[in-house]
């Protein structure tokens, strides 16, 4: 079990005069929900104060209600709602997650710009730009993230069935167990029964591929094909293929992510048999608030400039010559904006200590936070001075990781300070 972090006092963190340190301002958040559209209040932003008691009281006409929010939107902890959250309230399907150009096409109404909050319907037509992603939520808990340059068809949602048509792109979902209910994704050839599970879609480029990293997916050809397999946990296959049965493969290894030479970049090792590489980042863990995705031959990915300076939570995945993509790799990093440091490191030292050093101008003043979490929600350090080239901060006990930012304390100047941090990560002994 993790040891709870220690407390940390000048006598216990040193701040030594290595190099020049400084803090980020209070978080940021990657990508805004946009706000609730007009209509019928399907979804809820969590405001400081709030609990599901009280907002199943005044949206859902009973404070007795609430157990149902907390199964629907998955908390863990209901005495813990995370300020910020889009929680469902009881509607068949709302939107959660909205970033960049993504449009609704309802009926015969002209496509209007799709917002967080927004509550579906049936027949709705979900289609994201370039670098554009949306997160869909349904009242048994399931989720729907629908990456970049992707477009799906609602067809049906209810308390009994769900059904979601792709017609180009990629859906990865995370499907709540059915028991009595039905999920269903279809591309133009194949039904994809679910189970309860954690699986990906692509229809796009010609190709036409299933990947199941939990549970099961029962794939059916349509249009008197008549092939069909079950796919389970940690198999693909590809649907485009021909021949007489569906090939189902295990997936390709996840590619170990390792720290990069340069700055803004996100580097992992080269699996056999890759003949392609994905990356992908977002504002949370649990992948639900995509900011950023690529694609490359090597295993290596520059970020793009457009991101806003903070913490991401990196996924990596392989793809084979089939266009099955395999498994994925977790880690962080920290965007910087171009006027940072050009290089930073932290390493371990004696006695449970880490140094964090990087070059800057000398003489200038920092703030430096270091924190278990990449919100700083609760910084274990937060420093200002003039350091020569970095900091040493500890004895950190147990195992987890740790992040640190640094911001310069600009006096007078017109351009905003420079930021910049990093994560480590501390093991036990």
């Amino acid at each position: 079990m993790t040891k709870p972090a220690p407390e940390v006092s000048s006598r216990r963190c040193l701040i030594a005069a290595l190099v020049c340190l400084a803090a980020l301002p209070a978080p940021r958040t990657h990508a805004e929900p946009a706000k609730v559209s007009p209509g019928p209040v399907s979804a809820y932003l969590v405001q400081p104060g709030d609990t599901l008691w009280g907002l199943a009281r005044r949206y859902m006409e009973s404070a007795h209600r609430w157990p149902e929010l907390q199964r629907g939107n998955a908390v863990p902890v209901p005495e813990r709602l995370r300020v910020g959250q889009l929680l469902n309230l009881g509607g068949p399907a709302a939107v959660l997650h909205v970033s960049g150009n993504v449009l609704l096409q309802r009926a015969a109404n002209p496509e209007q710009q799709l917002s967080a909050g927004t509550a579906l319907a049936p027949g709705d037509l979900l289609t994201t730009g370039r670098d554009s992603f949306l997160t869909v939520g349904f009242a048994d808990g399931s989720r729907v993230v629908l990456p970049s340059s992707s477009s799906a068809r609602l067809v049906e949602a209810h308390g009994r069935r769900t059904e979601l048509e792709l017609i180009s792109g990629r859906v990865e979902s995370y499907v709540e167990k059915q028991r009595e209910r039905e999920f269903e994704i279809r591309t133009r050839s194949f039904a994809l029964g679910v189970k309860g599970t954690h699986f990906r879609v692509r229809s796009e480029g010609g190709v036409q591929a299933l990947e199941v990293l939990e549970g099961k997916v029962q794939a059916t050809e349509l249009g008197g094909g008549g092939r069909s397999a079950e796919v389970a946990a940690l198999e693909g296959v590809p649907l485009g293929a021909a021949g007489p049965t569906l090939e189902v493969r295990s997936l390709l290894p996840a590619p170990a992510q390792h720290a990069p030479l340069d700055r803004n970049t996100v580097a992992a090792e080269a699996v056999a048999g890759a003949a392609a590489y994905r990356l992908q980042l977002a504002a949370d863990g649990s992948f639900l608030r995509l900011a950023s995705e690529s694609r490359e031959r090597a295993p290596r990915f520059a970020l793009q400039d457009a991101l806003p300076t903070g913490f991401y939570h990196t996924r990596v995945s392989a793809l084979d010559e089939q266009g099955v993509e395999g498994r994925a790799s977790e880690g962080v990093t920290f965007m910087a904006p171009p006027q940072a440091p050009m290089a930073s490191e932290a390493r371990a030292a004696n006695d449970g200590l880490w140094q964090i050093r990087w070059t800057t101008r000398r003489g200038q003043r920092h703030t430096f936070e270091l924190a278990r979490t990449p919100d700083f929600a609760s910084p274990l350090v937060a420093e200002s001075g003039t350091y020569t080239s970095g900091v040493t901060v500890g004895p950190l006990e147990g195992s987890a990781r740790y992040y640190w930012r640094c911001r310069e304390q600009a006096e007078g100047e017109s351009s905003p300070p420079t930021e910049w941090g990093g994560s480590f990560e501390v093991t036990s002994p």
